[in-house]
C-alpha cells in the first residue's frame, strides 16, 4: 500500500485524529498543572462564561462518585468498557458517508484515553476550564462545572453520536435500501 493510500484509510485518519486530540488534551493540561502556581485562582477569559483554572478532579464528571470507596475499580472498569465498545464502533468509522458517526467515535476514544492517562499518570484529572454559567449545578448537588479538553471532546461525542444513530443513520439505511432495491 502506497502512503498516500495509507493516508487516506479511515482507520489511519481516525488513529490520527485520536492522537492528535489526546496531545492538544495533554499539553494543555500539563500547561495547567505546571502554571498552577503561577495562576490565579480563575483567569477570565470571557466574562461569567469562560475562565481559566486549575482543578484536580478525583471524582467523575460533574463530581459524580466523590465519595466512593471503589471509585478507582469503577473507573478502570468502565474506562476498559468504554475503550471496548468505542473500538468496537471504531470498526464502521468512514469519513466520506458516515462523517458525524466517525467524528463522535474519534471523540469518545480521545476523551475517554485523555482522562484515563490522567488517571493512570496523576491518581486524577486535571480540569482547567471553567463554566461560571454552570455553577448553579452545586445547587443540585454537582460540582463546579470544571473540565478539560478530553471532557469536551466527550460531550460532543455523546450528541453527534445520538444525532447520528437517532436521525441521520436511518435516513442512510433508507437510501442504501432504495438504492439496493433498484439494482434488482
Amino acid at each position: 500500500m502506497k502512503f498516500k493510500q495509507f493516508l487516506k484509510h479511515n482507520y489511519t485518519i481516525g488513529g490520527l485524529l485520536i492522537l492528535g486530540f489526546i496531545f492538544l488534551d495533554q499539553i494543555t493540561k500539563i500547561f495547567a498543572f505546571n502554571a498552577q502556581e503561577n495562576l490565579d485562582p480563575n483567569v477570565i477569559i470571557i466574562p461569567s462564561i469562560l475562565e481559566l483554572s486549575y482543578t484536580p478532579n478525583y471524582a467523575a464528571s460533574l463530581g459524580l462518585l466523590g465519595g466512593s470507596d471503589y471509585k478507582e475499580l469503577i473507573f478502570v472498569v468502565v474506562t476498559i468498557f468504554a475503550l471496548g465498545l468505542f473500538g468496537y464502533f471504531f470498526k464502521d468509522v468512514d469519513f466520506k458517508s458516515k462523517k458525524l458517526y466517525s467524528i463522535s467515535i474519534v471523540f469518545f476514544i480521545a476523551g475517554t484515553l485523555g482522562n484515563a492517562i490522567d488517571r493512570l499518570f496523576r491518581g486524577f484529572v486535571v480540569d482547567l476550564l471553567h463554566f461560571p454559567f454552570f455553577d448553579f449545578l452545586s445547587r443540585v448537588g454537582l460540582s463546579n462545572f470544571d473540565n478539560n479538553i478530553a471532557d469536551i471532546l466527550l460531550f460532543f461525542a455523546i450528541f453527534m453520536f445520538a444525532i447520528d444513530i437517532f436521525f441521520i443513520d436511518p435516513k442512510r439505511n433508507k437510501l442504501k435500501e432504495n438504492t439496493s432495491d433498484e439494482n434488482i
